[in-house]
């Protein structure tokens, strides 16, 4: 792909967001950029996102990639989210049609053990590497309150669409290719819980396993301390396929298929002075029927 002047990228970016569509990645690569975060550059949107106002962070299990495929498996993968809000439109990539209004961001990381990470900072490792990694992010998964488990399972799916999501996954992107074909149809198994038309298919350069977002997106452009574009990034949950696949390098059998995985993540963990206030009077009545739980606990122990 040729590389393009900035002032051509600033063009395109702006053409995009005005036909409200999504541009796959910053100049760069390695990012599936959809929403307003089209309207923020790299440095910007992600000096904004490393101070989040709430968190989602999951431990997943993957493989260790900075050996041959296929390899042990490796634990301490971590797929996490970061939410920040009211980023103002002054720093957009067209100041000069600021507002005063703001965003609510969300960004969300693959990243891997610290060993492969060290890996992967040598280009050798990166020119000689046998995996590839597809990473599949469902942008219309539904609102959940804070109180619901935050443990990386997608309750709104049944187990037969999962199967069958994987089962998909795994059979398109069996074989060498890249992962930016066209998504599978939905399961019929699935009904109207997802649409595989609104999925966003990345591939992941393996440098960006060091903690880069694999996805961003913002909201509409909202008044400062905007209630429901905050409630909505809070609670919305990220269905994301991740498809350990490998490349020509690997040699692999024809009948070789990869691994899925199915992992839901959402902001659970949100910052101090960040809650509204029905958000705070469910976090107040968890600790207060936490304390019961543990009260009686202690209590049927020592009667015991």
């Amino acid at each position: 792909m040729r590389m393009l002047s900035r002032a051509t990228d600033i063009l395109l970016l702006a053409n995009l967001c005005t036909r409200v569509h999504a541009l796959v990645g910053w100049p760069g690569g390695g990012t599936l950029v959809i929403g307003n975060a089209v309207q923020f550059d790299r440095e910007t949107w992600e000096r904004n996102l490393a101070g989040p106002n709430a968190t989602g962070n999951l431990s997943v299990t993957g493989f260790d990639i900075s050996q041959r495929w296929p390899s042990e498996e490796q634990d301490d993968w971590a797929l996490s989210l970061n939410v920040s809000r009211d980023m103002p439109d002054s720093q957009t990539i067209t100041p000069g049609n600021a507002t005063g209004q703001t965003f609510t961001g969300t960004s969300i990381f693959l990243t891997a053990p610290g060993s492969i990470r060290e890996a992967f900072i040598n280009q050798s490792a990166l020119d000689e590497t046998t995996w590839k990694i597809c990473v599949v992010v469902v942008p219309n998964g539904p609102q959940e309150d804070l109180s619901t488990a935050n443990n990386g399972t997608c309750g709104f799916l049944s187990t037969q669409c999962v199967t069958d999501l994987q089962q998909a996954y795994a059979e398109k992107f069996s074989r060498t290719q890249d992962c930016y074909g066209t998504p599978p149809t939905t399961p019929s198994s699935c009904g109207d819980s997802v649409d595989a038309a609104n999925f966003g298919v990345q591939q992941l350069p393996l440098n960006s396993v060091n903690g880069t977002e694999v996805f961003a997106t913002a909201s509409d452009s909202h008044d400062t301390g905007d209630k429901t574009a905050w409630t909505n990034a809070t609670r919305q949950v990220w269905p994301v396929l991740t498809i350990w696949g490998w490349n020509a390098r690997a040699n692999a059998p024809e009948d070789s298929m990869p691994r899925v995985q199915l992992t839901c993540i959402r902001a659970a963990d949100v910052e101090p002075g960040n809650e509204s206030p029905s958000s705070a009077r469910s976090r107040s009545h968890e600790l207060a029927m936490a304390g019961l739980v543990v009260t009686s606990v202690a209590m049927f122990y020592v009667s015991f």
